[in-house]
């Protein structure tokens, strides 16, 4: 029981709004959502609940339906209540498979000119600052940048195309 206590006040914000967004009603949210707590808790004395703030979703739209039922109107579910921040897998895969080719082709640059696209992009260090670090000129620095780019930017896209044209059947 203390586990989907302690799951549920972790959530409460979320599973809130979540309520105000199906009753659009933020008074009767507030006994809406003490409604769907007390009964998760009556519910986790009597039996484990495995995923709680699941079950809660569920207790809360039973809630939101009876209290609709009781008025004579019935909320709709809308595109809102399916949408989520979680990626899908191919965009997972394609995102592993995009850094694989950057981290390759940064592989490939010559020692200098990495270092400085290193210091540049991943430290932010300014250009003047490598410079004065690495005690090469601003000038220099620069240069190396944009071929760094360049030639990041063509290695990326040929091991991209590549890997499109072997995907394909």
């Amino acid at each position: 029981m203390t586990d989907a206590i302690s799951v549920l006040k972790a959530h409460e914000s979320k599973l809130l709004a979540y309520i105000n967004r199906r009753c659009r009603n933020s008074s009767l949210s507030e006994d809406i959502m003490q409604e769907t707590l007390l009964r998760v808790i009556e519910q986790s004395r009597k039996n484990e609940i495995e995923q709680p703030l699941a079950y809660a979703y569920r207790v809360a739209d039973s809630v939101i339906f009876a209290q609709a039922r009781k008025t004579g109107r019935e909320t709709e579910i809308g595109d809102a209540d399916f949408e989520s921040d979680v990626p899908l897998a191919d965009e997972v895969l394609e995102h592993k498979q995009r850094t694989e080719i950057f981290r390759k082709a940064l592989a490939e640059l010559t020692p200098l000119r990495r270092t400085i696209f290193v210091k540049r992009y991943l430290e932010r260090k300014s250009r003047q600052e490598i410079a004065d670090e690495m005690g090469i000129g601003l000038e220099s620095v620069k240069k190396h940048l944009v071929r760094a780019m360049v030639d990041l930017s063509l290695a990326t896209g040929a091991r991209a195309a590549a890997n499109k044209k072997q995907d394909a059947p």
